[in-house]
């Protein structure tokens, strides 16, 4: 069975859908007023994983991705609901309307996706394209008596929503004795936030605008994931996906409100990654210590050792991000690739070579750690034992068509949830006798390390003359 570690109650629980056979899936999606960097995307991929292997063990799977639009402040890890929305802050700094602005970064945004080869989501919802649902919810919010009115906007009261705090660990009291949120004398607490904002003082040239009860404003951006979740999923989803720095005040405030309006657990297992950090420090656009998928790209890394870096961590383990990360990615993957081909293109034998047996044991193997919370560490560890295993068997001699077939078709089944793996047949490359030269040479000094038993030594021959275009099989 699936056990997944539930941020919200802080341990291991074994999945079960709220409709059998059926999983519903949020996944906080990107703020379009920049570039997305890779440590963005690491949620993501975490996301594309968890789905990818859902649909592995047969569930049918409906994942929704918001884009957020409008309502994002730049004092978004505080309730202060202060700030500048970060699509007009973008809009002065690129001199384009913020209509613009969205759509320009939301583009790039989904190219980035399908060069990850990220699954598509079922639905992307634009925040600005669902504000009539947003109003309606804050009226039952009104009418359950848990916001009030200011002459700034419609604020939540947190003392009326008694677990506020249960995700993060941000309890009111907590929030209280750390206060570092701009006063506003308006609100009963300073720790309410905002689920509609009037045009009014720093507000009253805020562009983005709808007319609402309240009178003409913009929505509170907590509300608008509370909203798109619940018009695409229902009231309570199976899987709420993001990254650590959503928790709070973000996630927490979702909570609050869903669960007020609905009268129902908003959502059953909350998953969060963890963050990626450069130097120690949190990756981050305001630190301007981050990498975009094209950056990387430019600089020749391929998109295949970008998704395998992340997808290869465990998502709660904090990742130090390295371009030497990317370049081991690579060489794994080079090992897998070059794996495909020496199966591809093995002689076979009439032999009884018991490789389907090996297949449904490193299976078994490979789905006991993906269902321990997504421990992909364990699931590759049975691969590379596999490849060892299967290439034993080609290397003596005793490998037949039906293990061809059987290898093959287990390497496309878990590649439905890496994505890396390349099965195009490569022709044989002629080379040079300069070429020539340079392989034997090599040859020979990985014969040496290999009489010395320096095994990493002649590992590493071998992955550079893979890289050439040269595989070499080691055969009695």
């Amino acid at each position: 069975m699936l056990r997944i570690y539930n941020s919200l109650t802080k341990k291991k629980e074994v999945f079960k859908p709220v409709e059998d056979g059926k999983v519903r899936i949020y996944t906080c999606g990107p703020t379009v007023y920049s570039n997305a960097h890779v440590g963005n995307f690491s949620a993501f991929l975490m996301a594309d994983l968890l789905v990818r292997y859902l649909r592995y063990k047969g569930f049918e799977v409906k994942w929704i991705m918001n884009i957020t639009d409008v309502g994002h402040l730049t004092d978004d890890n505080e309730l202060s609901d202060s700030g500048e929305d970060k699509m007009e802050a973008a809009s002065k700094r690129e001199n384009k309307t913020v209509w613009e602005i969205a759509r320009y970064y939301e583009d790039l945004f989904m190219k980035d996706m399908r060069t990850l080869k990220i699954l598509p989501a079922f639905k992307y919802p634009r925040a600005t394209e669902h504000i009539q649902e947003m109003i309606e919810m804050v009226k039952v919010l009104e009418e359950k008596g848990v916001v009030y009115e200011t002459s700034d906007g419609i604020y939540f009261d947190i003392s009326k929503f008694p677990k506020y705090g249960e995700l993060s660990g941000n309890t009111l009291d907590a929030l209280q004795a750390g206060a570092r949120v701009e006063v506003n004398e308006d609100k009963r607490s300073a720790f309410d936030f905002a689920v509609w904002k009037k045009l009014v003082g720093k507000n009253e040239a805020h562009i983005m605008k709808w007319d609402s009860p309240w009178g003409p404003g913009f929505p509170g951006w907590h509300l608008e994931c509370s909203a798109m979740s619940k018009k695409y999923l229902g009231e309570t989803l199976d899987f709420h996906t993001g990254g650590e720095d959503n928790k709070f005040p973000h996630h927490e405030s979702e909570i609050a409100q869903s669960e007020t309006a609905n009268g129902k657990k908003f959502v059953n297992y909350w998953i969060h990654k963890s963050r990626v950090v450069v130097n120690s420090e949190k990756m981050s656009k305001s630190l301007g210590n981050f990498f975009t998928v094209q950056d990387l790209i430019a600089k020749g890394f391929s998109a295949d050792s970008i998704r395998f870096t992340f997808i290869s961590a465990h998502y709660r383990s904090k990742l130090n991000f390295t371009e030497d990360q990317l370049i081991e990615s690579q060489k794994t993957i080079d090992k897998f690739n070059g794996f495909i081909q020496a199966v591809t293109k093995a002689d076979v034998t009439q032999a009884d070579d018991g490789i389907p047996e090996v297949v449904k044991s490193t299976g078994q193997q490979f789905e006991k750690g993906l269902d321990d919370d997504l421990n992909i560490s364990m699931a590759l560890a049975s691969l590379f034992g596999f490849i060892k295993a299967v290439r034993k068997k080609i290397d003596s001699g005793n490998f037949s068509e039906e293990g061809r077939g059987s290898v093959i078709g287990f390497m496309k089944k878990i590649n439905e949830i890496f994505m890396v793996f390349d099965f195009d047949e490569k022709k044989e490359k002629e080379f040079t006798a300069d070429d020539q030269k340079v392989i034997n040479d090599l040859i020979e000094q990985r014969n040496k390390f290999r009489t010395e038993k320096n095994w990493a030594e002649a590992d590493r021959i071998r992955d550079e003359l893979l890289k050439m275009g040269v595989n070499i099989a080691d055969k009695k």
